[in-house]
């Protein structure tokens, strides 16, 4: 991750609710769309396994992670 290892929000993101979710402890149809990309962004994994995690194809995740999918890198508001 690019955020703190202790911090629990990256602007309007909610840090602990992705992380449940990364772990497995959280069902992926938690998160807004914006969150998935987000995960996808910012957390380590092949786009295969975040992929599958997110609850999308792994082509999905390698297009957010190139592009950012309009998305701000740090949880503020959407161009």
């Amino acid at each position: 991750m690019t955020v703190q290892p202790y911090a629990t929000t990256d602007g309007r993101f909610d840090l602990v609710k992705l992380r449940r979710v990364v772990e497995g402890t959280l069902p992926h149809a938690e998160l807004s769309r914006e969150e998935k990309v987000y995960v996808a962004r910012h957390f380590g994994g092949s786009a295969r396994g975040v992929g599958r995690v997110l609850g999308v194809t792994e082509k999905t995740v390698t297009r957010w992670r190139e592009n950012g999918d309009g998305v701000p890198e740090q949880g503020g508001d959407d161009a």
